[in-house]
């Protein structure tokens, strides 16, 4: 990662950039989805994200942690998309709505896990809202539970008590399916 992002500030390479943008862009999209719940405007919003970052590329060695970085400017543009068409922006991530977004690129195999797939996106989605954005950033996008927690603004023992509390959830709504 810190290869591309020295291509990208040092020599504006824009296929480093092409690259680092295919890298993020899904996992960005679905966080803005959260809270915007429009796949246009969530789509818009980490395109003006990345946009931005592109134009402020002399300065990525200021970031310390790129990725908690862009999920708090995405975080930060929905919330100001959301001001801006007069909504009420959540106070409590308990009022998001978390969906879940898959693209399969081999046939074979999403034919197999199919039905797997399937009963473990309903556990998933049967969680409560905070739990289902906190399980997604740490299992799905691969984020630690102290980026989690800076992104979300909570402390990481909230990230890891309602992680257990996911987990647990999960663990109770699949094991009828399993045993």
């Amino acid at each position: 990662m810190q290869v591309l992002l020295d291509r990208i500030q040092f020599h504006s390479d824009q296929k480093a950039f092409k690259q680092f943008y295919q890298n993020f862009f899904f996992k960005l999209y679905q966080f803005s989805y959260f809270y915007v719940s429009s796949k246009e405007s969530a789509e818009e919003l980490v395109n003006d994200v990345m946009l931005g970052l592109w134009k402020k590329r002399s300065t990525l060695n200021t970031i310390s942690n790129i990725e908690v970085y862009l999920y708090v400017a995405v975080k930060n543009a929905s919330f100001n998309y959301l001001r801006s068409q007069k909504r009420l922006v959540p106070l409590s991530m308990d009022d998001l709505n978390v969906d879940h977004f898959y693209f399969a690129t081999n046939p074979e195999l999403t034919l197999i896990n199919s039905e797997l797939r399937m009963q473990l996106h309903e556990a998933i989605d049967q969680l409560p809202p905070r739990c289902k954005i906190i399980f997604k950033l740490i299992k799905e996008d691969g984020l630690s539970y102290k980026d989690v927690a800076s992104i979300l603004g909570i402390s990481p023992k909230t990230v890891d008590s309602q992680l257990c509390l996911a987990l647990k959830k999960l663990a109770s709504l699949l094991q009828p399916i399993y045993y």
